[in-house]
């Protein structure tokens, strides 16, 4: 088992480098710095000399040959990769635990699926719907990773007093965790529109953006494009995304923080306030890296931050949920005092 956890655990650290590393690769706009996939150019291994340049435009005369996109592009491959390799190592370690081995089976089915969201990616020029499905496919992964090592690492629940009140937070926090979901999907779909740098005034875009404001244009399917880099949306849908993503952080950080508040404030036990603070801690981090963005213009390595943030907050997230249903279920297995009219002799 320990052998186990330590494995889940590299695994985990490893899935934080590639949910950075792709973030990078998307915003320094490396996405196609290899337009063929799963190699690059043709080769394993990114064009970097003069004549491997040289080959790689022979070869496709209709891209644009970066040594440094692909680069990017390809170290993210491959740690995406090892990282594949990692899960299929805790499927098959998992077949021998006493528990764990249905989320290992749903890990390995995710990481197939992300790999092949990540082909798509390439073969379909960046169409945001797929970008946005690669997100969340990391995030998930993340998430369920996080799960697991939870999982293996628990022992006993902690022993808890009878406390209703926790049991009450459980509808609050199924409903932080959807409207995290969605404050999610609003900023890989600003991203992957590339609506990031629109609005630069707080709080939400500069004069005059009510006017445009559309919903229709904001949720409407790019398709049908030779390709969608740097994005292929009018300014109206671009800025009608960005300003809802704004109006999302907005609810999400109320939700999300009434939930870690509450949680922090009624925990009877040690775990269940570590996640609680946990939670809000990288709310405000997330919440300070997006005004940072804004105010800097999406500074290159703060949005990569606040991207790993968004990712971290949501598996923390899923982690409170996990401990307040094992809380929940702890507390209605308490006995109840028993009075003293029915007291034994």
């Amino acid at each position: 088992m320990t052998r186990t956890r330590w494995l889940v655990t590299a695994t985990l650290v490893l899935a934080l480098a590639v949910i950075a590393l792709g973030a990078y690769t998307r915003l320094t706009d490396a996405g196609l710095g290899c337009p063929d996939w799963p190699g690059c150019y043709g080769r394993l291994t990114p064009p970097v000399h003069d004549t491997h340049i040289a080959a790689a435009q022979a070869r496709f005369p209709d891209a644009q040959v970066d040594p440094f996109k692909a680069r990017n592009e390809m170290v993210h491959r491959y740690l995406a990769g090892l990282l594949g390799l990692c899960v299929l190592a805790i499927f098959v370690i998992s077949r021998r635990l006493p528990r764990g081995r249905g989320l290992a089976a749903a890990l390995l089915a995710l990481v197939l699926f992300q790999a092949a969201l990540g082909m798509w990616t390439v073969t379909m020029n960046l169409m945001p719907v797929v970008v946005v499905a690669h997100l969340f496919g990391g995030f998930a992964l993340l998430s369920m990773l996080g799960l697991l090592r939870f999982e293996l690492g628990r022992e006993r629940p902690e022993p808890l007093p009878a406390e209703p009140r926790i049991a009450r937070l459980l509808p609050l926090a199924w409903l932080a965790f959807v409207v995290l979901l969605a404050q999610i999907a609003l900023g890989g779909w600003t991203s992957a529109n590339y609506a990031a740098a629109v609005c630069y005034q707080l709080p939400l875009c500069e004069s005059g953006w009510s006017a445009q404001f559309s919903l229709r244009a904001a949720f409407s399917l790019p398709l049908g494009h030779e390709t969608y880099e740097f994005g292929v949306l009018p300014y109206e849908a671009r800025m009608s995304i960005h300003v809802l993503h704004r109006i999302g952080a907005l609810i999400a950080t109320g939700v999300v923080g009434s939930l870690a508040l509450l949680c922090w404030r009624w925990a009877a036990g040690g775990r269940l306030r570590r996640l609680a603070a946990g939670v809000g801690v990288l709310l405000a981090l997330q919440v300070t890296l997006g005004l940072i963005n804004v105010v800097g213009q999406v500074p290159l390595l703060n949005a990569v931050a606040h991207n790993l943030t968004a990712a971290c907050l949501l598996a923390t997230l899923v982690l409170l949920i996990r401990q307040l249903h094992a809380s929940a279920g702890q507390r209605r297995g308490v006995p109840r005092p028993t009075s003293p009219a029915h007291a034994p002799a």
